[in-house]
Formats: C-alpha cells, sequence, structure tokens
C-alpha cells in the first residue's frame, strides 16, 4: 500500500462547486505510511447497490460499479431496473449492510435472514442469513467469488480489519470472520469470543465496532445492556480479548446505535491514527459526547471530552461515520423526546474532532418521515450520502415521487449538493468508494 497525499482541486464539478482540500488515506497513516503517490478522482470508481422501493428487503438488489468520480454527467441513472447495463450484477438476496475492505479488495453484502429473497430465485431463504462476497473482475463488474455465501444464524454489527471482514453477533459471543485467497476466495471462520471474561454483573458485552489500529492492532469497542459506559478492548487480528488490555470510562455512555436488529457503529479512527469513541443515545443527557484514544495508545485521553449534547442544543444521534481527516458525519434524531430503537432519525452534522467543532448540513432533505438514508461512504473532505423515497422498512413508505440522490457533504461547510440522481423507481442502498 502507499501514502496517498490526495490533490486539491479547485472545481471538483459544477455539480459539487467545492473545493475538497488534502488528506491521507486511513489505512497508510495508520500503518505508518510509505511511498507517496498522487489520485485524481477521474481514476477512483464507486459502486451503487440499489433495490426496489415496493419490496424493500425482499425483491432483490442489483450492485453496478461506476468509474471515475468526478465526472458530473450522471443523472436518472438506472440500477436495479436495468437488465442491459454490462457492469450491473442482480442477485435475489437484499443487504441490511455493505462494507469495502480496501486490503483485500474485496465487497461484502449483509444479508439479514428476514430480508433474504426466495430460495427459488438464487437467494438465502427467509431463515437464513449469510454473507455475500464479490471482486471486481473485468467490465468492471462485481463477480461473486468461490465460498461464497458464508451462512450464519444472525449478526449485528459489521465491518472489515485488516484483510479481513466480519459480522458479530448481538447476543452470543460470536463472531463470523472472513479471509480470502487474494480476492478470488472466501472462507469463513466462526470465533468464540472471550467476552464472558469480562462479564459486569453475569451480563457479556457486544461488539459496537472493531476499529484497524494498523499494525495487528484492533480497538474493539463493546457495550453493556446493564452498563452505560464507554467500554473498548484492545486486541490483534485473532479478537482475543485481554481483560487487562480492557478500557472503561463514564465520561460518556455506551456507543453504539440501533435500529431494530441493525447495530451502527459510533466509533472510528481519523486519519491520524486518533481512535473517536462517541455516545449519541446514553440514559443520561451529560454523557452525550465522545472521547479520544491518542494514537499508540490504550488508554483514553483523559483531557479529551467532546461535549456533543452542548452543541446539538441536546440532540442525540444514531450513526456515525468517519469522512476522512478528524471529520465525522453524525445523523442525529429529529425529536429530543422520541429516540428510540425505531424512532426517525436524518438530520445530519459535521463535526470536526480535534476543534471541537460542529456544524448542521443543510441542502438535504427535510422530510424526515418520507425518506430513506441509506450507507454512504467518505473521500477527500466530502461524505457521499444516499436519499431516496421511504419504504415500509425506513419510514412512512409514503415516498414516492422522491428522487433517489447522492448527496456531497462537504465536511468543511457542512453544505450538501447533488452528486448523482436516479430514477423514482430505484432504492439506493449504499454507495461504496472502491478505494485502492
Amino acid at each position: 500500500m502507499k501514502k496517498i497525499d490526495f490533490l486539491k482541486y479547485a472545481a471538483f464539478s459544477l455539480a459539487l462547486g467545492l473545493t475538497v482540500a488534502a488528506c491521507d488515506d486511513d489505512d497508510e497513516v495508520a500503518n505508518g505510511g510509505g511511498e507517496e503517490t498522487t489520485v485524481d478522482p477521474s481514476e477512483l470508481s464507486f459502486i451503487v447497490s440499489a433495490g426496489d422501493p415496493d419490496n424493500d428487503l425482499s425483491g432483490g438488489i442489483a450492485m453496478r460499479i461506476y468509474s471515475d468520480l468526478s465526472d458530473a454527467t450522471r443523472t436518472s441513472q438506472e440500477v436495479y431496473n436495468d437488465a442491459t447495463s454490462g457492469n450491473t450484477l442482480k442477485i435475489a438476496d437484499c443487504f441490511t449492510q455493505v462494507t469495502f475492505n480496501s486490503e483485500s479488495q474485496v465487497f461484502t453484502g449483509f444479508v439479514y435472514a428476514r430480508a433474504a429473497g426466495a430460495e427459488e430465485d438464487g437467494g438465502l431463504g427467509s431463515k437464513q442469513a449469510g454473507l455475500r462476497c464479490y471482486q471486481i473482475a473485468d467490465g468492471p463488474v462485481l463477480e461473486e467469488i468461490s465460498g461464497s455465501p458464508v451462512l450464519l444464524s444472525n449478526f449485528g454489527n459489521t465491518g472489515s480489519f485488516g484483510t479481513y471482514s466480519y459480522a458479530a453477533q448481538i447476543s452470543n459471543p460470536y463472531a463470523e470472520v472472513l479471509s480470502f485467497s487474494g480476492n478470488s476466495s472466501v472462507t469463513g471462520e466462526l470465533i468464540t469470543l472471550s467476552l464472558p471474561t469480562i462479564a459486569i454483573d453475569e451480563v457479556n458485552p457486544s461488539v459496537s465496532n472493531i476499529v484497524d489500529m494498523g499494525n495487528d492492532k484492533l480497538a474493539m469497542v463493546l457495550n453493556y445492556s446493564n452498563r452505560d459506559s464507554a467500554v473498548v478492548a484492545f486486541t490483534d487480528h485473532t479478537l482475543a480479548v485481554d481483560a487487562s488490555r480492557v478500557i472503561y470510562d463514564s465520561r460518556i455512555g455506551a456507543s453504539v446505535g440501533a435500529t431494530r436488529s441493525v447495530r451502527y457503529a459510533q466509533s472510528g479512527a481519523d486519519d491520524n491514527g486518533n481512535v473517536y469513541v462517541f455516545s449519541g443515545n446514553p440514559t443520561n443527557d451529560d454523557r452525550i459526547g465522545a472521547l479520544r484514544i491518542n494514537s499508540g495508545t490504550e488508554t483514553f485521553d483523559s483531557s479529551y471530552f467532546f461535549d456533543i449534547a452542548a452543541e446539538s442544543d441536546g440532540y442525540r444521534f444514531r450513526k456515525a461515520f468517519h469522512i476522512s481527516d478528524d471529520y465525522f458525519l453524525l445523523e442525529f434524531f429529529i425529536d429530543k423526546d422520541n429516540h428510540g430503537n425505531t424512532a426517525t432519525s436524518g438530520r445530519m452534522a459535521v463535526v470536526k474532532m480535534e476543534d471541537k467543532s460542529f456544524t448542521w448540513v443543510t441542502g438535504l432533505p427535510t422530510d424526515y418521515e418520507n425518506i430513506s438514508i441509506a450507507w454512504g461512504d467518505g473521500y477527500n473532505g466530502v461524505y457521499y450520502l444516499p436519499i431516496s423515497g421511504a419504504t415500509s422498512m425506513s419510514g412512512s413508505g409514503d415516498g414516492d415521487g422522491v428522487t433517489p440522490t447522492v448527496y456531497a457533504i462537504n465536511a468543511a461547510t457542512g453544505v450538501a449538493t447533488t452528486f448523482m440522481t436516479f430514477k423514482t423507481t430505484e432504492l439506493v442502498k449504499a454507495f461504496t468508494i472502491i478505494k485502492q
């Protein structure tokens, strides 16, 4: 891998109307850097995953690779309903989460059991969860690799670290870890996590996120159902937990977000290897905030506390996503008094962690009950966020007429502009940048 110093662009595109600043690649800074090069956005590809708005989580999904992130000519696109494009792959299963591992160059879709497609159409079936893995083949097109799908009973949090991808269970101390031979075959291993060794009052913690700190070192962010505080276990790629390397801090609450059975990370590393642990929906209002683990350490920085509640006027948040540098995007609940598992969220804010600055995002749809916010991705000072019309799974179901759009959120200004649009018959599920 190479250390990447991204070029500055005075005019990224007419559609974006913004300037993006130079930043470092996440993985390379954490691993100590290397040979320098530059990457032009016109050479960067991305994957759009789309489904059927009338049959969300049951109608299957289609995935298409697009090239040239700087090209601003994409309007009224079709992915799910276009059977003519040679670089689109359509399957019977639906994904609740996706991840792209830049080390293994493998794209993984996570199929939740109750969301699976019909078995007769090649799906996993209504009672089986699984992970489907794809390599990038000539075309370019995604091609399912040997050994996929990897089946499992259930999962909550998902992600990747090193050359591995994983899905962790919610109520049991297990994680399905996928290893790849090159990027042409996959092997799954169900790892029994030693979480019972750090049980509190006979309650095991659950995995909220696994943050790659580089050099075979991981920060496993945990949460207890009976304890409202930040918990991080430091481990390696074996995921073995040693009680002597577990830290706790009650300045913030538990670090985890959720919608039904899906779990969302509220933690991540910046481009300098510092790990930030957020709590967006704790028991107590005064614990809404973020802590920092400085690069190279295994302790919370006692001098760092970001009081996000003070900046947001007491609003709570469900999700936290790294953009680039030390910018993160937070997805807030729209009602201060309604922030439960199925409550509506969708108001966005950008936070810059070193400065503890907070900026509400402007330019996004505000009809929160009638939109569906999907999985986005961050790159070079911009977060690309897909928003479509709501379905029965994502809102009121009255999302007809909403133009599915990928918005580009400028981290420095908090201004969102249109990057890409789709026909109203599409439900954009994910926008994933293929990072080399």
